[in-house]
């Protein structure tokens, strides 16, 4: 079956606004933590086709609206990183004192995040923005003031244009790399964490019109989890500057600086699977 490259772009940001709107019902009426994410998810991912097709739809078609997805997108992110926080720390069937005191910080901060949330998803602003993402869309605005030659091309069959993306995409990434040295710095983790993360939504998103190797896919996922708990480590950081402001329980900020002083320790033997699994996914994609 025939795809043209516009028609899939279309599709893949049709089909992530249809689970934006379905799971934001999920949010108001529950506060659902995998409806939460699952909405930042469908936001980055229309982010990311933004970005995988700017060689035929420039940035200038689409700066506007992609800010607007980033600004939208930002609404979520404290909710989701405490959400991550109190799953991974105080997810427990008993928990200390200390750790009962944290898990109230974080919840009082978790419900004040999704407060601001519920209220952005009612409000009028939101609704605008769904609705002209939903009519740029649903009209191809990317066309307007699109000369003959660049509308010929989005007729052009995606298979090809999926292929030789993924291909200078991933040179592109494994060169970025090549930079990085023997030990890896939060700034350089933290790139590399979006551009694999790019990489690795293109590659599902194509999956239906290329045969790629699953190997690839699943290391590109191991690479990509390695470099989002590292990230996790200095999200922690942050947090606790949150939850501790006005406390004086001793206690409670030992117990934070415990925990990351663990994660320090952690992030050492994350960088060392992290270059171990960068050896196999330059091997794989070479």
């Amino acid at each position: 079956m025939y795809v043209s490259i516009e028609s899939a772009f279309k599709n893949f940001l049709e089909n992530d606004c249809k689970k934006i709107q379905k799971q934001k019902k999920i949010v108001l009426a529950s506060k659902d933590i995998e409806a939460l994410h699952q909405i930042r998810v469908s936001l980055r991912r229309m982010r990311s086709v933004l970005f995988t097709f700017q060689s035929v739809i420039p940035k200038k078609a689409i700066k506007n609206l992609d800010t607007k997805i980033a600004a939208t997108a930002s609404f979520f992110d404290n909710a989701r990183d405490i959400d991550v926080y109190i799953q991974n720390y105080l997810k427990k069937e008993t928990l200390s004192p200390t750790e009962s005191l944290l898990y109230k910080i974080a919840v009082y901060y978790r419900e004040e995040e999704y407060k601001k949330i519920q209220k952005y998803l009612k409000s009028y602003k939101y609704k605008k923005f769904i609705t002209e993402l939903q009519e740029w869309t649903e009209t191809k605005k990317w066309r307007k003031k699109f000369k003959k030659k660049q509308l010929s091309a989005l007729e052009n069959e995606i298979t090809p244009f999926a292929r030789n993306f993924l291909k200078n995409y991933t040179d592109e990434i494994i060169s970025y790399g090549s930079t990085v040295g023997t030990a890896l710095q939060d700034l350089q983790a933290h790139k590399l964490r979006i551009k694999l993360k790019k990489l690795r939504y293109a590659t599902d998103l194509f999956a239906p019109y290329l045969k790629k190797k699953n190997s690839l896919r699943k290391t590109l996922k191991k690479l990509q989890d390695i470099l989002g708990k590292i990230h996790d480590i200095y999200v922690v950081k942050e947090l606790h500057k949150i939850f501790l402001q006005s406390q004086t329980d001793e206690k409670l900020i030992a117990y934070t600086q415990k925990i990351e002083a663990d994660n320090m320790n952690r992030r050492k033997e994350l960088e060392e699977a992290f270059f171990l699994t960068w050896k196999e996914f330059k091997e794989i994609a070479q």
